[in-house]
Formats: C-alpha cells, sequence, structure tokens
C-alpha cells in the first residue's frame, strides 16, 4: 500500500481513506463500506495516479480487492470527488453510481462546470478591469493542470432531498446541501447519528458561487445539518469530527465576517465590485477566482437582506 494512504477503521464494516493533506487539489477523503454482498463507495477521488493507488491499495490493504462493488455514491460532481471514475470504473465496475439529480449535467458535461463555477462572471468582472488575462479561462484545463482532471461519469441512479439510501446496516437519508455544488449532497443515518458530510463540513471551508447555491444557499444547507442530531460527521477534507455544532459555528462567523468587512468598507463611501473583491482577496489570482463567485455571493445575500445596494454598478449602504 502506497505509504501516504492513510486508512481510518470508523466501524468495522466502515473505513476512510485519507490523504495526506486537506487541501485542493488533493482527493476528497473516500470511504468504503462492507456488507455481505460488496462494497460500497462514497466518492472515490482525483484520476491522478497517486489517487486512484490509494484507492486500489487500500481494497488490496483490507482483503476488499475482489469483493464486488454495489454502489458509489457521488456527494457532488467536482474532479476531486469524481475524476477518479475515469480509471476507477473499470476496476471496480459498480452496480449503481449515485449522484444528486441536480449535478447531472455536469457529470454529462463536465464543461457546463464553467458555469456552475460561474466562470463567464469571473471572465466579465475581468474585461470589467480592462485585464485580458483570464477572457478565455476554462476550467477543464485548471483542473487538467493541477493534475485533478475532470471526467464525464455514466450516472444510473439519481437522487434528491430525502430519499433513502440503503448500504448495508446504513440508512442514509440524503440531505440536499447547495452553496458549493448545486447537487451537493450529505448523507445522514438518524440512528446511528453518522453524517458524511461531503464538503459541506469540514478542516476546509470550501469556495461558493451564485450558479452552486450561493452563499445563501450554503447557509441554508449548514442549518439543516444543525438541526440533525450528530455524533460523529465524516467529512471530504480533513479528519473526523465530534462536534458539528462547534465547526458549524466557526463556518458561520467566517462568513459574517466577510460580510462585515463588505459593510465597514462601504461606510466610507460607495465602492465598485472589484474594491470590495479586493477587500476580501488579497491575490490578484485569487480575486479572479474562486473570488469573484464568493464575493458575488455576498453581495447578492446583503442585497437580499436589504443592508445594501447596488446603482450604476456602484454598491452602497442603505
Amino acid at each position: 500500500m502506497n505509504n501516504s494512504t492513510e486508512v481510518i477503521s470508523v466501524d468495522h464494516d466502515l473505513k476512510m481513506i485519507k490523504p495526506p493533506h486537506a487541501k485542493w487539489p488533493e482527493p476528497a477523503n473516500v470511504y468504503f463500506i462492507k456488507d455481505e454482498d460488496g462494497i460500497s463507495l462514497f466518492d472515490v477521488g482525483c484520476s491522478c495516479d497517486s489517487s486512484v493507488g490509494r484507492v486500489l491499495g487500500a481494497l488490496n490493504y483490507l482483503g476488499w480487492d475482489k469483493l464486488p462493488v454495489k454502489k458509489i455514491v457521488l456527494s457532488h460532481a467536482h474532479p476531486d470527488h469524481i475524476g477518479g471514475m475515469k480509471t476507477l470504473s473499470s476496476y471496480l465496475n459498480p452496480e449503481q453510481t449515485i449522484l444528486h439529480e441536480h449535478d447531472l449535467p455536469y457529470a454529462n458535461s463536465p464543461s457546463d462546470l464553467n458555469f456552475s463555477f460561474d466562470i463567464p462572471l469571473c471572465n466579465e468582472k475581468n474585461r470589467e478591469k480592462g485585464n485580458p488575462d483570464g477572457n478565455g479561462f476554462d476550467i477543464l484545463s485548471y483542473f487538467e493542470m493541477v493534475n485533478c482532471p475532470m471526467c464525464s461519469v455514466k450516472i444510473n441512479k439519481t437522487v434528491k432531498e430525502k430519499d433513502i439510501i440503503n448500504i448495508g446496516r446504513y440508512n442514509f437519508e440524503v440531505i440536499h446541501t447547495p452553496g458549493h455544488a448545486s447537487g451537493h449532497i450529505s448523507l445522514f443515518d438518524t440512528n446511528k447519528k453518522l453524517l458524511l458530510a461531503g464538503d459541506i463540513i469540514g478542516e476546509i471551508i470550501p469556495w461558493y458561487a451564485p450558479s452552486s447555491g450561493g452563499l445563501t444557499g450554503f447557509l441554508e444547507s449548514l442549518q439543516k445539518i444543525e438541526a440533525l442530531d450528530i455524533d460523529i460527521v465524516l467529512p471530504s477534507h480533513g479528519s473526523i469530527i465530534k462536534n458539528s455544532k462547534k465547526i458549524i459555528h466557526e463556518i458561520i462567523t467566517t462568513f459574517n465576517k466577510r460580510d462585515d468587512s463588505i459593510i465597514e468598507a462601504l461606510k466610507s463611501g460607495q465602492k465598485t465590485f472589484h474594491e470590495l473583491n479586493e477587500i476580501l482577496f488579497e491575490f490578484p489570482l485569487l480575486q479572479f477566482f474562486p473570488g469573484t463567485p464568493m464575493t458575488e455571493s455576498h453581495l447578492q445575500k446583503l442585497i437580499k437582506d436589504k443592508k445594501i445596494k447596488v446603482l450604476n454598478k456602484l454598491y452602497f449602504l442603505i
């Protein structure tokens, strides 16, 4: 097994495959669940050799490599979660590959992630600044550059809010948790008080974009999770979480601080989008992405909350 592979036993039939780091572009954690008929997976990681090697090496290490794969449940259609299907599908040959219905278009046509990531908005804002760099930016080319390419995935079952996915001893309810992705899901087993969180909670606070649910959608997703009676959270990035309410509070506090930074800046007078984006994101590369869709998400929320207005592309306090 790859020395960088960490196999964590959550229970005798539930294993967590954890990469060396939680930050992008490392792949997401992969979860194996075993029952008497075979194994199922929650996410599969990137398609790079190291990520695929971890998954296959862990299966071999556990002695589960010859078991039939019943289900692969994908939290959302981003390359660090589903890109590994490009290679792994031929090894694993799952009976069912499951994704939320809202993310099905991106599994079918990965180039459409440019719209989910609001890349046209990024290019538009870049042109407003008179900066030609990035006008032809393509998200799939970026994924290739960072060695976590996206691929199309054949989905043969879609799910929605409150659907039930049965895997061995686990009866998971689908919790639709958009914000980072329009079809992002978390899986919750009420009896075991266990949440497979995806990206909604973890060591890393993911970016958010208007076309993926935005900040408003992200906050509503966190409210759903906070209302659950959870003992253990299995995140897609980072270590096992035992105090979900504390983590949720920290995420919301981060969001509120970003809102407050915009409000504070507008106290001295009206500002352009670019001036506000530069306040939230110091470096030009981050201002382009993910800064542009994240700043836009905050501005849309503050307008909805009737705290600010925009007129002739200038933002000011109400």
